[in-house]
This record gives structure tokens, C-alpha cells and sequence, in this order.
């Protein structure tokens, strides 16, 4: 087992099949020591803004939806506003992720200063986290027999297992829509309130490929 996937199962263990929420991952990220805090791509309140200009991160926090900074007197997760609940999770889980792995023992930041090999390490940890939620969705399941089910049940997470998923490919999601999309897409282009993602994270979260912009593209 690696570090990544040891910190997310002690962080999943205290769930106990029931799906984590927003306010679950606030709470860890408090018990890290972190407070979180909205901001607008367009316009900000003074208080936000006074300190996104104060730490030289106003210009880059227009350009991300999420982001994570530490020095020895402030420990703040900055999320994006009017997020749905989906995506807060999602991008809420890939900061978590960068937090327990301590990549901000190494930089102050997240994204400007994170390596490669850093953000690979917190879109698994999201990763895991998001297929853990998937998986306790209620299910409408066709009444087969009990051997059957237990037979499929079996082949399912066989198939995990075995052919994980790793598309690291980023993608957009928008704040009402249940697909993700390519940069080019026709229902992307010119929105200010879409939030991106790795390809996996979405797929792992429950969003389908866009039919529009991913079939024109393979055509």
C-alpha cells in the first residue's frame, strides 16, 4: 500500500459505508489546521481581496478553482464560490490530498509550486475518495438471484482492481450540468464558472463524457 492510498482509507475508515459530504472534508481540513475561505474569479469582497493581494495570490486565484497555502501564520484552503456540492467535493478532496501527503511542508502553495509528481499524488488520493463515495450510492439492483449478484459483485471489483483507471486528461464541468467537456467545447467556451478537473476525478465523481464535444473530436 502506498502512502497516498494509507492516508485515504484512514480518512475513509470513520465513515463506515456511508458517503462523505462537503462538511466532512471541512472538518478534516480544521482538524489539519486549515480554514477555508470562497473567492470570486470576477469580484471579491475587500477582506477576500485584502489578503489574496496581501500573499501575491489575487492574479493567480483568477485563474484556478481551488488552492491551498501555508506559511507559518496562515494555513487557508481557498475554494472557488458557487460551486455545486459535487464539485466542492471534488476539488475540496484533491486539496485534502495535497494536505496529508504534507506536499506544503515543501512549497507554500499548491499549483505554483507543486511538482508534478505532487499533483499525481492528490488526483489519486481524490481518486480514491471519489470512487468510495461513488460505490455507496444507492443502487437500484434487478432482482437476480443471490448467486448472481454475489458472481457480479465480484467481477466488478475484480475489474477494478485489476484495470484501475488513469486518465489524467483535464476536463471541465459546469455548475449545472452533468457531463464533462473538452477546453473547446461549444458549452464551455466563454463560462467563467466551470471547474477543472482530471478526466478520472470526473468519471470517478458520476459525470458522463459530453457527447457533443468528445464525439465530434474522435470523428
Amino acid at each position: 500500500m502506498t502512502p497516498v492510498q494509507r492516508e485515504a482509507r484512514t480518512f475513509l475508515s470513520q465513515f463506515h459505508r456511508r458517503p462523505f459530504t462537503v462538511s466532512d472534508l471541512e472538518k478534516a481540513l480544521q482538524e489539519q489546521g486549515f480554514s477555508l475561505v470562497e473567492y470570486s474569479r470576477i469580484s471579491n469582497g475587500k477582506e477576500v481581496t485584502t489578503l489574496l493581494t496581501s500573499l501575491r495570490l489575487f492574479d493567480y486565484a483568477a485563474r484556478q478553482s481551488a488552492f491551498t497555502y501555508q506559511d507559518p501564520h496562515l494555513r487557508i484552503v481557498f475554494m472557488q464560490e458557487n460551486l455545486s456540492q459535487q464539485e466542492q467535493i471534488i476539488l475540496l478532496s484533491h486539496e485534502l490530498g495535497h494536505i496529508l501527503c504534507r506536499h506544503l511542508d515543501r512549497s507554500p502553495a499548491t499549483g505554483p509550486g507543486s511538482s508534478v509528481l505532487q499533483e499525481q499524488e492528490a488526483n489519486e488520493f481524490a481518486s480514491i475518495l471519489l470512487r468510495y463515495n461513488r460505490r455507496c450510492r444507492p443502487r437500484r439492483i434487478a432482482l437476480w438471484g443471490g448467486i448472481g449478484i454475489a458472481v457480479a459483485a465480484a467481477l466488478v471489483v475484480l475489474i477494478l482492481c485489476i484495470f484501475p483507471a488513469s486518465s489524467s486528461q483535464t476536463v471541465y464541468l459546469t455548475e449545472s450540468g452533468r457531463c464533462y467537456h473538452r477546453q473547446d467545447c461549444q458549452y464551455v467556451i466563454g463560462k467563467d464558472n466551470t471547474v477543472t478537473v482530471t478526466e478520472q476525478q470526473a468519471k470517478d465523481s458520476g459525470y458522463d463524457a459530453c457527447t457533443w464535444c468528445f464525439d465530434h473530436s474522435s470523428s
